[in-house]
């Protein structure tokens, strides 16, 4: 975490001020909004699809952005809260939701068309490596591929795929 320092005159006293928010934060301004989130779920046989409803907004003066995602069919509710972290150079996110699934994530940032985050979950009794993969079609919709790897398995497998028009 990045703080900014200045020390008062003579006392040595060092006074606290609240840095801007990251300018990297804006590399995630495509989330913003309310979106409709068809989904397809590839981990189930056959697969399955839905909707979903997903909303972000900033947080905490724009350090951080916060991302909603509700499935009423299934009752979830999870949250995903992202901030850029200057000292490592990418962003850091924390998945969570209301059937116990966590997930922490990392990721540099856009490359090649596409921001990817990488990271380990515990999720539906199981524990694997995550991999969502984001990219932008236009103003108005993105898209999220995610990936899981299983210690057993040993190869990525596509988990599902969420088309996100904003309402």
């Amino acid at each position: 975490m990045s703080v900014s320092e200045q020390e008062s005159a003579p006392s040595g006293e060092q006074e606290f001020v609240k840095p801007p928010a990251p300018e990297k934060m804006r590399d995630l301004d495509f989330l913003l909004g309310d979106f409709r989130a068809e989904w397809t779920n590839f981990t189930a046989d056959p697969p399955t699809k839905g909707i979903a409803s997903w909303n972000t907004a900033s947080t905490f003066n724009g350090h951080a952005y916060e991302m909603t995602q509700r499935v009423t069919e299934h009752d979830l509710t999870g949250r995903f809260v992202v901030q850029w972290v200057e000292s490592d150079s990418a962003f850091s996110g924390y998945y969570y939701d209301d059937w116990g699934n966590r997930t922490l994530l990392t990721s540099e940032g856009w490359q090649d068309g596409h921001l990817t985050f990488l990271g380990e979950c515990i999720g539906f009794g199981k524990s694997f490596l995550l991999r969502e993969r984001y990219e932008i079609v236009d103003e108005n919709h993105y898209v999220k591929c995610g990936f899981v790897k299983f210690e057993e398995i040993g190869d990525w497998i596509p988990a599902d795929e969420v088309h996100c028009y904003r309402d």
